[in-house]
Protein backbone atom coordinates (compact mmCIF):
# COMPACT_ATOMS: atom_id res chain seq x y z
CA UNK A 1 0.00 0.00 0.00
CA UNK A 2 2.84 2.36 0.89
CA UNK A 3 4.57 1.55 -2.43
CA UNK A 4 1.39 2.34 -4.39
CA UNK A 5 0.96 5.63 -2.53
CA UNK A 6 4.62 6.53 -3.13
CA UNK A 7 4.37 5.73 -6.90
CA UNK A 8 1.22 7.85 -7.18
CA UNK A 9 2.96 10.70 -5.37
CA UNK A 10 5.91 10.54 -7.81
CA UNK A 11 3.56 10.68 -10.82
CA UNK A 12 1.73 13.69 -9.39
CA UNK A 13 5.03 15.48 -8.76
CA UNK A 14 6.31 14.76 -12.29
CA UNK A 15 3.11 15.92 -13.99
CA UNK A 16 2.77 18.86 -11.64
CA UNK A 17 6.31 20.03 -12.47
CA UNK A 18 5.76 19.56 -16.19
CA UNK A 19 2.61 21.64 -16.14
CA UNK A 20 4.33 24.38 -14.17
CA UNK A 21 7.20 24.46 -16.67
CA UNK A 22 4.83 24.59 -19.64
CA UNK A 23 2.93 27.50 -18.11
CA UNK A 24 6.11 29.49 -17.49
CA UNK A 25 5.94 32.88 -19.23
CA UNK A 26 8.53 33.60 -21.92
CA UNK A 27 7.19 37.05 -22.83
CA UNK A 28 4.16 39.27 -22.37
CA UNK A 29 2.74 41.75 -24.90
CA UNK A 30 0.09 44.18 -23.62
CA UNK A 31 -1.10 41.54 -21.18
CA UNK A 32 -1.05 38.67 -23.71
CA UNK A 33 1.29 35.94 -22.46
CA UNK A 34 3.57 33.69 -24.52
CA UNK A 35 4.14 30.50 -22.51
CA UNK A 36 7.00 28.02 -22.87
CA UNK A 37 4.50 25.55 -24.33
CA UNK A 38 3.35 28.00 -27.02
CA UNK A 39 6.92 29.08 -27.78
CA UNK A 40 8.10 25.46 -28.18
CA UNK A 41 5.09 24.74 -30.40
CA UNK A 42 6.15 27.60 -32.69
CA UNK A 43 9.74 26.31 -32.73
CA UNK A 44 8.47 22.88 -33.83
CA UNK A 45 7.01 24.46 -36.98
CA UNK A 46 10.46 25.44 -38.24
CA UNK A 47 11.66 23.22 -41.15
CA UNK A 48 14.31 20.69 -40.15
CA UNK A 49 16.99 22.29 -42.37
CA UNK A 50 16.58 25.56 -40.43
CA UNK A 51 16.52 24.07 -36.92
CA UNK A 52 20.19 24.90 -36.38
CA UNK A 53 19.32 28.61 -36.49
CA UNK A 54 17.42 28.26 -33.21
CA UNK A 55 19.61 25.64 -31.57
CA UNK A 56 21.38 28.23 -29.39
CA UNK A 57 19.96 30.54 -26.72
CA UNK A 58 20.76 33.53 -28.95
CA UNK A 59 18.91 31.87 -31.83
CA UNK A 60 15.88 31.23 -29.64
CA UNK A 61 15.86 34.81 -28.41
CA UNK A 62 15.99 36.10 -32.00
CA UNK A 63 13.10 33.81 -32.91
CA UNK A 64 11.14 35.13 -29.92
CA UNK A 65 11.60 38.66 -31.30
CA UNK A 66 10.05 37.51 -34.58
CA UNK A 67 7.17 35.88 -32.72
CA UNK A 68 6.55 39.11 -30.79
CA UNK A 69 6.49 41.09 -34.05
CA UNK A 70 4.06 38.55 -35.50
CA UNK A 71 1.70 39.00 -32.58
CA UNK A 72 1.94 42.80 -32.75
CA UNK A 73 1.11 42.76 -36.45
CA UNK A 74 -1.81 40.36 -35.93
CA UNK A 75 -3.11 42.62 -33.19
CA UNK A 76 -2.98 45.62 -35.56
CA UNK A 77 -4.70 43.58 -38.30
CA UNK A 78 -7.59 42.90 -35.90
CA UNK A 79 -7.83 46.58 -35.04
CA UNK A 80 -8.09 47.39 -38.76
CA UNK A 81 -10.79 44.69 -39.25
CA UNK A 82 -8.75 43.13 -42.06
CA UNK A 83 -10.70 39.88 -41.68
CA UNK A 84 -13.87 41.65 -42.77
CA UNK A 85 -12.42 43.00 -46.00
CA UNK A 86 -13.48 41.39 -49.28
CA UNK A 87 -9.92 40.93 -50.55
CA UNK A 88 -8.96 39.04 -47.39
CA UNK A 89 -12.02 36.77 -47.62
CA UNK A 90 -11.36 36.04 -51.31
CA UNK A 91 -7.72 35.17 -50.69
CA UNK A 92 -8.62 33.09 -47.62
CA UNK A 93 -11.08 31.14 -49.76
CA UNK A 94 -8.37 30.48 -52.36
CA UNK A 95 -5.92 29.31 -49.70
CA UNK A 96 -8.57 27.05 -48.20
CA UNK A 97 -9.28 25.49 -51.60
CA UNK A 98 -5.57 24.87 -52.22
CA UNK A 99 -5.11 23.35 -48.77
CA UNK A 100 -8.11 21.06 -49.21
CA UNK A 101 -6.75 19.79 -52.54
CA UNK A 102 -3.25 19.38 -51.07
CA UNK A 103 -4.55 17.36 -48.11
CA UNK A 104 -6.75 15.22 -50.37
CA UNK A 105 -3.88 14.38 -52.72
CA UNK A 106 -1.58 13.68 -49.78
CA UNK A 107 -4.15 11.25 -48.42
CA UNK A 108 -4.88 9.58 -51.74
CA UNK A 109 -1.45 9.52 -53.38
CA UNK A 110 1.48 9.92 -50.98
CA UNK A 111 0.52 7.16 -48.56
CA UNK A 112 0.00 4.66 -51.39
CA UNK A 113 3.48 4.98 -52.91
CA UNK A 114 6.07 2.41 -51.89
CA UNK A 115 9.30 1.81 -53.82
CA UNK A 116 11.31 -1.29 -52.94
CA UNK A 117 15.05 -1.86 -53.32
CA UNK A 118 14.59 -4.12 -56.36
CA UNK A 119 12.93 -1.33 -58.37
CA UNK A 120 15.65 1.11 -57.43
CA UNK A 121 18.44 -1.30 -58.47
CA UNK A 122 16.68 -2.03 -61.76
CA UNK A 123 16.46 1.70 -62.54
CA UNK A 124 20.12 2.17 -61.61
CA UNK A 125 21.28 -0.60 -63.97
CA UNK A 126 19.07 0.56 -66.85
CA UNK A 127 20.00 4.28 -66.54
CA UNK A 128 23.65 4.15 -65.51
CA UNK A 129 24.62 6.96 -67.87
CA UNK A 130 22.56 9.34 -65.72
CA UNK A 131 25.03 8.71 -62.90
CA UNK A 132 28.29 9.02 -64.83
CA UNK A 133 30.90 11.21 -63.16
CA UNK A 134 33.24 13.12 -65.48
CA UNK A 135 37.02 13.02 -65.17
CA UNK A 136 38.36 15.19 -62.34
CA UNK A 137 41.83 16.54 -61.73
CA UNK A 138 43.51 17.87 -58.61
CA UNK A 139 45.77 20.87 -59.16
CA UNK A 140 48.03 23.14 -57.21
CA UNK A 141 48.97 26.67 -58.26
CA UNK A 142 51.12 29.67 -57.44
CA UNK A 143 49.31 32.94 -58.13
CA UNK A 144 51.37 36.08 -58.80
CA UNK A 145 50.39 39.71 -59.44
CA UNK A 146 52.62 40.29 -62.48
CA UNK A 147 54.08 38.25 -65.31
CA UNK A 148 57.58 39.28 -64.21
CA UNK A 149 57.01 37.83 -60.73
CA UNK A 150 55.70 34.64 -62.35
CA UNK A 151 58.89 34.34 -64.45
CA UNK A 152 61.04 34.73 -61.33
CA UNK A 153 59.15 31.90 -59.60
CA UNK A 154 59.49 29.79 -62.77
CA UNK A 155 63.26 30.20 -62.55
CA UNK A 156 63.23 29.04 -58.92
CA UNK A 157 61.24 25.96 -59.92
CA UNK A 158 63.69 25.26 -62.73
CA UNK A 159 66.50 25.30 -60.15
CA UNK A 160 64.67 22.60 -58.17
CA UNK A 161 63.00 24.64 -55.43
CA UNK A 162 59.92 23.06 -53.88
CA UNK A 163 56.60 24.02 -55.51
CA UNK A 164 54.63 23.90 -52.25
CA UNK A 165 57.09 26.07 -50.35
CA UNK A 166 57.16 28.61 -53.18
CA UNK A 167 53.35 28.71 -53.17
CA UNK A 168 53.31 29.36 -49.42
CA UNK A 169 55.93 32.09 -49.76
CA UNK A 170 54.94 33.93 -52.94
CA UNK A 171 51.35 33.09 -53.91
CA UNK A 172 48.79 35.89 -53.42
CA UNK A 173 46.03 33.28 -53.10
CA UNK A 174 44.91 33.82 -49.44
CA UNK A 175 44.62 30.09 -48.77
CA UNK A 176 48.05 29.19 -50.18
CA UNK A 177 49.88 29.60 -46.86
CA UNK A 178 47.80 26.73 -45.43
CA UNK A 179 47.20 24.60 -48.54
CA UNK A 180 50.43 25.14 -50.45
CA UNK A 181 48.26 26.28 -53.37
CA UNK A 182 46.24 23.07 -53.66
CA UNK A 183 42.84 23.56 -55.32
CA UNK A 184 41.44 20.06 -54.89
CA UNK A 185 39.67 17.77 -57.36
CA UNK A 186 37.40 19.46 -59.89
CA UNK A 187 35.72 18.52 -63.19
CA UNK A 188 35.70 20.68 -66.32
CA UNK A 189 33.54 23.75 -65.91
CA UNK A 190 34.26 24.28 -62.22
CA UNK A 191 37.07 26.86 -62.44
CA UNK A 192 37.94 29.96 -64.48
CA UNK A 193 38.29 29.00 -68.18
CA UNK A 194 41.93 30.11 -68.69
CA UNK A 195 43.12 28.15 -65.65
CA UNK A 196 41.07 25.10 -66.52
CA UNK A 197 42.13 24.97 -70.17
CA UNK A 198 45.80 24.76 -69.23
CA UNK A 199 45.22 22.49 -66.23
CA UNK A 200 43.48 19.81 -68.33
CA UNK A 201 46.36 19.84 -70.83
CA UNK A 202 48.71 18.48 -68.14
CA UNK A 203 48.99 14.72 -68.64
CA UNK A 204 51.12 13.35 -65.83
CA UNK A 205 51.12 13.98 -62.10
CA UNK A 206 53.84 16.48 -61.18
CA UNK A 207 53.83 18.18 -64.60
CA UNK A 208 53.96 22.00 -64.38
CA UNK A 209 52.31 24.45 -66.78
CA UNK A 210 53.69 27.62 -68.26
CA UNK A 211 52.47 31.03 -67.07
CA UNK A 212 48.67 31.29 -67.32
CA UNK A 213 46.94 34.66 -67.18
CA UNK A 214 43.44 35.02 -65.71
CA UNK A 215 41.47 37.89 -64.19
CA UNK A 216 43.02 36.98 -60.83
CA UNK A 217 46.63 37.33 -61.96
CA UNK A 218 49.32 34.98 -63.30
CA UNK A 219 49.21 31.27 -62.42
CA UNK A 220 51.76 28.50 -62.49
CA UNK A 221 49.87 25.19 -62.24
CA UNK A 222 50.99 21.71 -61.22
CA UNK A 223 48.94 18.53 -61.73
CA UNK A 224 48.53 16.65 -58.44
CA UNK A 225 46.16 13.81 -59.30
CA UNK A 226 43.62 12.45 -61.79
CA UNK A 227 40.30 10.71 -61.18
CA UNK A 228 39.11 9.03 -64.39
CA UNK A 229 35.47 9.22 -65.44
CA UNK A 230 33.42 6.78 -63.38
CA UNK A 231 29.90 5.90 -62.30
CA UNK A 232 28.42 6.93 -58.96
CA UNK A 233 27.88 3.87 -56.79
CA UNK A 234 24.39 2.53 -56.13
CA UNK A 235 24.61 3.60 -52.50
CA UNK A 236 25.49 7.17 -53.49
CA UNK A 237 22.41 7.63 -55.67
CA UNK A 238 19.93 5.21 -54.10
CA UNK A 239 17.86 7.89 -52.35
CA UNK A 240 17.91 10.17 -55.39
CA UNK A 241 16.48 7.34 -57.51
CA UNK A 242 13.90 6.52 -54.84
CA UNK A 243 12.60 10.11 -54.84
CA UNK A 244 12.53 10.18 -58.64
CA UNK A 245 10.52 6.95 -58.80
CA UNK A 246 8.15 8.17 -56.08
CA UNK A 247 7.48 11.37 -58.04
CA UNK A 248 6.89 9.41 -61.24
CA UNK A 249 4.56 6.98 -59.46
CA UNK A 250 2.67 9.84 -57.82
CA UNK A 251 2.32 11.55 -61.19
CA UNK A 252 0.81 8.40 -62.68
CA UNK A 253 -1.48 7.90 -59.68
CA UNK A 254 -2.64 11.51 -59.96
CA UNK A 255 -3.37 11.08 -63.66
CA UNK A 256 -5.35 7.89 -62.98
CA UNK A 257 -7.17 9.43 -60.04
CA UNK A 258 -8.25 12.49 -62.03
CA UNK A 259 -9.32 10.26 -64.91
CA UNK A 260 -11.53 8.21 -62.56
CA UNK A 261 -13.07 11.34 -61.06
CA UNK A 262 -13.94 12.63 -64.53
CA UNK A 263 -15.51 9.27 -65.47
CA UNK A 264 -17.74 9.29 -62.39
CA UNK A 265 -18.79 12.92 -62.76
CA UNK A 266 -21.35 14.31 -65.20
CA UNK A 267 -19.51 17.11 -67.00
CA UNK A 268 -21.08 19.33 -69.63
CA UNK A 269 -19.03 21.92 -71.52
CA UNK A 270 -20.58 24.74 -73.51
CA UNK A 271 -18.47 24.46 -76.67
CA UNK A 272 -20.12 27.59 -78.12
CA UNK A 273 -18.29 29.62 -75.49
CA UNK A 274 -14.93 28.72 -77.10
CA UNK A 275 -15.88 29.30 -80.73
CA UNK A 276 -14.63 32.35 -82.64
CA UNK A 277 -16.97 34.91 -84.13
CA UNK A 278 -16.86 33.99 -87.83
CA UNK A 279 -17.26 37.59 -88.93
CA UNK A 280 -14.64 39.22 -86.70
CA UNK A 281 -12.39 36.26 -85.93
CA UNK A 282 -12.47 37.31 -82.26
CA UNK A 283 -12.98 35.06 -79.27
CA UNK A 284 -16.64 35.47 -78.31
CA UNK A 285 -15.88 34.43 -74.75
CA UNK A 286 -14.40 37.92 -74.26
CA UNK A 287 -16.64 40.88 -73.89
CA UNK A 288 -15.35 42.48 -77.10
CA UNK A 289 -18.75 43.35 -78.50
CA UNK A 290 -19.64 45.78 -75.73
CA UNK A 291 -19.14 49.36 -76.76
CA UNK A 292 -16.65 51.34 -74.75
CA UNK A 293 -17.61 54.75 -73.34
Amino acid sequence: MKRTFFALLVILIIFGCGKKKDSKIVAEIDGEKITVQEFNKELDKIPMELKMLVATQVGKKNYLERLIMKKLLLKEAKKENIEEEKEFKDRLSDIKDQLLIEMLLKKKLVTDVKIDETEIKKYYEQHKDEFKKPQEINTRHILLRTEEEARQVQEKLAKGEDFIELAKKYSIDPSAKNTGGEIGFHPKGALVPEYEEEAFKLKRVGQVSGIVKSRFGYHIIRLEGVKPASYASFEEVKEIIRQKLIQERQGQLLENYLSELKKKAKITINEEFFKEDKETGKDISKDDKKSKP
